[in-house]
């Protein structure tokens, strides 16, 4: 997609990037700084003091507010400059700040009309907080456009083919999918019957004997992926074992062509295992530099042949009904823009 979706909370860091200085991070090609003072309240803002325009990242902390490391002016988390050297009174000097909330270890951001953030929930992240559910996660840049990463959480069975040492298993790209749109939301499910166990089910519950393996993989905009992964053992084994995660992937764009990818593996079971939940998260994480492999070698082959369109396949349904809900979405936003415009010069 060639324009951002706005109105809409994407993550823009994870809480424990947050430390004494400054993060400069870029969001829709927009250069900003974000920052946490001592009463840990967060404040994200335009990275450029209003006074020569030099990036606030370069500064420091003070307190609740950030002070610019060239000429010292200090702005706090709604951007107003609240201290200038050698001046008494400030006359309303401020910076843009955006609308931010803290959750779940991350940080969300909202682009769009300030207005509408308060009236939009954010993504439905909520397992993190359940005793039920325990995971660990990361995030990783990748240089390629978000929309690329949600396609390839859309479409599993590449697993098969790029994931061989983990999360393969020869049924994925033989068992059709059923993918719908729910409002603003579309989902994609697929049950394997009686199928050997990944790699990856193998190790981390003790598979040895077939399994049915569930997936129901759910889209919601911004660019949000809810896996939910169920396994148990197949009927006629000697087996009794059943497990549940989910993986939640948040994709920010960076530029048309890179995103900030944050995700979280959890699981239901064996909850107390530390060294497991370490082995999972570094697991996932080397399965998403497989990914982040092929996405940039693909992204870079969209720059050289911009005239050239994918093929798609019967696996591509869920692909095509997220393009078209994104589509629909930009147009919500775009009309609603022209509309005010239309009024405004009415007047």
């Amino acid at each position: 997609m060639s324009q951002y979706l706005k109105n809409h909370w994407y993550v823009v860091a994870q809480k424990n990037e947050l430390k004494d200085q400054p993060l400069a991070r870029t969001v829709m090609e927009k250069p900003l700084v974000i920052f946490k003072g001592k009463s840990n309240k967060v404040g994200v803002l335009d990275d450029l003091c209003a006074h020569r325009l030099t990036p606030l990242s370069l500064g420091e902390i003070v307190g609740d507010s950030i002070q610019c490391g060239y000429h010292g002016w200090t702005f706090d988390c709604e951007g107003k400059c609240v201290s200038i050297p050698n001046v008494k009174k400030i006359n309303n000097i401020s910076v843009f700040s955006y609308p931010v909330i803290e959750k779940w270890g991350w940080i969300f951001i909202w682009m769009g009309k300030p207005e509408l953030a308060s009236q939009t929930p954010l993504p439905d992240f909520h397992v993190i907080d359940e005793e039920k559910w325990v995971g660990s996660g990361s995030m990783l840049n990748v240089s390629a456009n978000c929309d690329l990463i949600r396609d390839n959480l859309l479409d599993l069975t590449h697993a098969k083919y790029t994931h061989k040492q983990t999360l393969a298993t020869d049924e994925v790209d033989e068992v059709p999918i059923i993918a719908k749109k729910i409002g603003d939301m579309v989902s994609v499910k697929r049950v394997m019957k009686n199928i050997k166990p990944s790699p990856f089910f193998a190790k981390s519950v003790g598979y040895k004997e077939n399994i049915i393996h569930r997936q129901t993989t759910e889209y919601t905009p911004g660019c949000n992926i809810v896996i939910r992964l169920r396994g148990s053992s197949a009927p006629g084994t000697s087996e009794n074992k059943k497990n549940g995660f989910r993986v939640l992937n948040s994709m920010t764009p960076e530029t048309k062509t890179s995103s900030h990818y944050f995700w979280w593996l959890g699981r239901d079971y064996d909850q107390n295992n530390s060294e497991l939940t370490q082995w999972m998260k570094d697991a996932n994480a080397r399965t998403f530099l497989e990914d982040k492999v092929v996405l940039e070698a693909q992204q870079q082959n969209m720059i050289l042949n911009p005239n050239q369109r994918p093929i798609p396949s019967p696996m591509d349904k869920g692909i095509a009904l997220a393009e078209k809900l994104n589509t629909e979405l930009l147009e919500r936003e775009t009309s609603a823009q022209t509309a005010k415009c239309s009024v405004k010069n009415a007047r």
